[in-house]
């Protein structure tokens, strides 16, 4: 009698992930979860996000040793998901920190950081006369208040607003008419690349990226990584299938592209988003406010259970914590209200009647095909798991793209593969020490 293979004897054992969501969860790091991460991984965190706009490199460095010795005492591969600053608009600052804006008022908006003056407001992004023309509108304090430019020299812009509002300290700026002269990756994105690529980050997302020749400028600082673009700015969804060829994954990044756009506009762009992904073969994780109450509350609203619930059906591979984990009083218990939410809808009928667009944008490629009819042989068959050998991620990447019944088991002997595939849906990475020959998985 031939021995067992053993690579059977390892899909036949008992897995620390089994019973976990399909979909994937995004948690960002932070002061309240940094000293829980173990717990995190427990509750159901498959990826942990650092957002490189708060702390220092020190701050970086120990966060990241920390996600990974938690990886390798918990045995469950974990993504790491850094997230560079981008051209990010600022106002400057004023005298009593916040300025009442009227409507009809005139102003001028001038470029450059420090203190604002009677009728002139700072904009520190030092691309602001070359970036807006006149008639364009500026939103300042992520949207509170509503200017258009009327005129503009040398000096500045001058502008009118339109919709009165409070302005204050070092808040956000939009400009949702404008191309910004400033492009991805900046000085400073450049530094915090090289430490992505010393400390082996494995996604990187892109800040307010708009063409497609920013994530390619950002792949080449960072090789061995996934390239995420973030969805932030109206002009990135005029470029989506430019940016979804040069980008591994997007990110529905709804806070920024909120601003810029009508807020009823949200939950169909947001589908369109993940269904053009979904086409594509790219993966998406649905970001901002999911769970926002749990930042003072232990369980979230009605609301937020539906907008989970809804991001899920509507075929995102991950859903994103942000302020929830980062600095929240309640970062475990958003995790795990976050992971019995995906699996209620995952348990659904609805769910598994979902068209899926994977089916119906097959690539004539070899690995498509195969993906494509493994996929249907496993419904078909009503089996529970598909088992595949990876060395790149690819198959097991092709077959997320269809949402198979069952659950991906995707076994690889390369870490960073692993942890790279820990952000696709129904996608299960599990190290396996042996590269198994084509006799042992024909036996």
């Amino acid at each position: 009698m031939n021995e067992t293979p053993n690579w059977v004897r390892f899909a036949r054992r008992k897995l620390p992930t089994l019973g976990r969501a399909f979909t994937k969860i995004v948690a960002t790091i932070g002061p309240a979860s940094e000293p829980r991460i173990d717990e995190l991984i427990d509750a159901g965190m498959n990826v942990a996000r650092i957002n490189l706009s708060h702390g220092d490199e020190d701050d970086v460095r120990r966060r990241i040793a920390a996600l990974r010795a938690a990886s390798a005492r918990k045995g469950i591969p974990l993504g790491i998901l850094a997230d560079i600053r981008g051209p990010k608009l600022r106002l400057g600052f004023f005298p009593q920190r916040t300025l009442d804006l009227e409507e009809g008022q005139l102003v001028w908006l001038i470029e450059g950081g420090g203190m604002a003056e009677p009728g002139r407001i700072p904009i520190d992004f030092p691309g602001l006369l070359e970036s807006v023309e006149k008639g364009q509108r500026v939103l300042l304090a992520d949207g509170a208040a509503e200017l258009v430019v009327e005129e503009k020299d040398s000096g500045g812009l001058h502008a009118r607003v339109v919709r009165a509002g409070t302005i204050g300290d070092a808040k956000g700026v939009h400009l949702p008419d404008s191309r910004l002269s400033q492009m991805v990756p900046t000085e400073e994105d450049r530094r915090d690349l090289e430490l992505c690529r010393e400390l082996d980050v494995d996604l990187v997302g892109v800040s307010f990226v708009s063409r497609a020749e920013e994530i390619t400028a950002v792949r080449a600082c960072v090789p061995d990584a996934l390239v995420v673009a973030k969805i932030e700015r109206v002009t990135a969804l005029e470029n989506l299938e430019q940016l979804l060829d040069a980008a591994d994954g997007v990110m529905v990044a709804r806070g920024d592209l909120g601003v810029e756009m009508e807020l009823e506009q949200l939950p169909m762009v947001q589908k369109t988003l993940i269904q053009a992904a979904l086409r594509s073969g790219k993966f998406t994780i649905t970001a901002t406010e999911m769970l926002e109450s749990m930042v003072h509350s232990s369980r979230p609203t009605r609301a937020e259970v539906t907008d989970v619930a809804n991001a899920v059906l509507d075929g995102t591979d991950a859903v994103m914590l942000s302020a929830e984990t980062a600095v929240g009083k309640y970062p475990v218990e958003a995790v795990e209200a976050m992971q019995r939410i995906a699996r209620a809808v995952e348990a659904s009928q609805r769910y598994h009647d979902l068209p899926r667009v994977g089916f119906r944008s097959s690539e004539p490629t070899f690995s498509n095909a195969v993906a494509l009819a493994a996929a249907q042989a496993a419904e078909a068959l009503g089996v529970e798991r598909i088992i595949c050998f990876t060395e790149t991620g690819n198959t097991p990447r092709q077959l997320s793209r269809y949402r198979p019944h069952a659950e991906v088991f995707a076994l690889s002997p390369h870490m960073r593969t692993l942890r790279h595939m820990s952000i696709l849906a129904h996608v299960r990475p599990m190290e396996f020490p042996h590269k198994p020959t084509l006799e042992d998985m024909l036996d």
